[in-house]
């Protein structure tokens, strides 16, 4: 198999969750060398003793409580110790919260917009500020469905999600002349944390209303190949797009 990103040095911000664990194992398929950043030690843990031995050296776990603005620069540090630079950023971060929209916490809505939008837009500042001085990169975001079309009972999640596309366009019309693509990932209902809750245990109703026409709900390693794509040379052309990995959800 060819490796689409041999020689390449990634940073994956939540890259302990599901689909951020995924996408580590791809991109090491694919040659690249990881920092791997998260809050959660034990999840860090597990990633790396399940990886192949030969695959071990290139993966850098970094705990890191990516919880504020600041944490950028604290991030910065870190990549500049571990892996010298970042060709490729990806995004992971992401809180959901659920409530009608007239009784929707303004705590929680301060939380949404920090963990889906804030934190992302200053770690983007900072890696894409290293990126310029190189004169190339990879930066993908991931945002949900959820940030292109309404759901119920999230109105504070698609604001943040929304909002996080609207910044991947505008860096990207601003960054491409620096040689800088930038594009987002939109996943519809994946098999991650906020899917094993209580609500949908206590539903299994809800669960089976937000099935795709493949009749089930997305598995973390449906969006790993089309990440790889982004991160390597063959999406050189393909910049501030949106694209929705969501099994047809939005057929439905």
């Amino acid at each position: 198999m060819k490796k689409l990103l041999s020689e390449k040095k990634a940073v994956i911000v939540g890259g302990g969750g599901r689909i951020g664990s995924a996408i580590t194992r791809a991109f090491l398929l694919h040659g690249a060398e990881v920092l791997l950043v998260d809050r959660e030690e034990e999840s860090l843990r597990r990633i790396a003793e399940d990886l192949p031995v030969g695959e071990r050296a290139h993966c850098h776990p970094c705990l890191l409580e990516m919880d504020h603005e600041g944490s950028a620069d604290e991030l910065v540090r870190v990549v500049t110790d571990r892996l010298d630079w970042a060709d490729i950023l990806v995004n992971c971060l992401g809180y959901i919260y659920r409530a009608p929209f007239t009784a929707h916490s303004m705590a929680e809505l301060d939380k949404l917009m920090r963990f889906n939008f804030s934190i992302t837009f200053a770690v983007c500042q900072k890696i894409a500020s290293m990126m310029v001085k190189r004169g190339s990169g990879k930066i993908i975001n991931f945002s949900s469905v959820g940030g292109l079309r309404p759901e119920k009972e999230h109105s504070g999640y698609c604001a943040a999600k929304a909002a996080l596309i609207a910044l991947s366009r505008v860096m990207a019309l601003e960054l491409s002349p620096k040689h800088i693509q930038v594009n987002v990932v939109a996943p519809g209902p994946t098999e991650t944390v906020p899917f094993s809750s209580p609500y949908y245990t206590e539903h299994p109703e809800a669960l089976r209303a937000i099935e795709t026409v493949a009749g089930r709900i997305g598995h973390p390693e449906d969006h790993a190949g089309l990440v790889v794509f982004l991160a390597s040379g063959q999406s050189d052309w393909i910049t501030g797009q949106v694209i929705a990995s969501d099994g047809g959800w939005g057929l439905a």
